[in-house]
């Protein structure tokens, strides 16, 4: 068995004590762990690296996050002869749930161990306000509408074989989750975002959030004209 442990090390998600304790528990148990410094990254760039990550039990975010992650990089899960990707929560869970899901007790971490392991994050890249940041989409819950089609001012979507796809997700704006307000379906999901749903969570946070439909468009039509004016330079 092995575990793949997203550290997203360009935001505080995820508590790096916590991946200690799953990291140090796990390895104790003779589970192989493998720890990434941003599985969104790994995923915008089509790395080879994620069809293997995709036959380990990954602990990262939320898990419809995660599914859908995988579902952009073509690991859906439900071919035949592939089996669904397992996920573990580590965003708003503890280590400790983890661990229960694993089958494995919770076990005491040296200070040698969290030196280990916090080294291993330390190194790891943080690109501040520069990360992979892109949407993916909820394939069971997406209409196929378009509103995000139409709406995104960086092209970000296109339709492919009827099918509303992100195709471009290098040209998202950093922290910009507009398209996801828009979705009926709340099918688009930003990972990194810091409410649910648009996070892939289960909560329903941005109910607080009162969106004005028309400003919204009006900002996307002065974006565009923005983009329009730098590609012209």
């Amino acid at each position: 068995m092995k575990i793949t442990i997203c550290a997203c090390s360009s935001r505080t998600f995820i508590d790096r004590s916590e991946v200690v304790k799953v990291a140090v528990a796990a390895r104790q148990a003779g589970i192989e762990v493998s720890l990434v410094a941003d599985l969104c990254e790994l995923c915008e760039k089509k790395d080879k690296e994620v069809h293997e990550i995709a036959k380990t039990t990954i602990v990262a975010c939320h898990q419809r996050a995660v599914k859908s992650l995988m579902a952009f990089v073509g690991e859906e899960g439900d071919g035949e002869h592939q089996s669904p990707v397992k996920s573990l929560n580590l965003r708003t869970g503890s280590a400790n749930d983890v661990l229960e899901a694993l089958g494995i007790k919770p076990v005491e971490v040296s200070a040698d161990d969290i030196a280990e392991w916090t080294k291993q994050m330390e190194a790891m890249p943080r690109k501040l306000g520069d990360d992979a940041w892109y949407p993916v989409l909820d394939k069971e819950a997406c209409a196929e509408c378009g509103k995000c089609l139409a709406f995104c001012p960086f092209g970000v979507y296109e339709m492919v074989d009827e099918r509303i796809r992100v195709v471009h997700p290098t040209h998202c704006k950093n922290n910009c989750p507009a398209c996801a307000r828009t979705c009926p379906a709340s099918a688009i999901i930003f990972p990194k975002y810091d409410r649910s749903p648009i996070n892939g969570g289960e909560e329903q946070q941005e109910y607080a959030v009162k969106l004005d439909t028309r400003e919204l468009y009006a900002q996307t039509l002065r974006d565009r004209l923005l983009t329009r004016k730098k590609l012209m330079k």
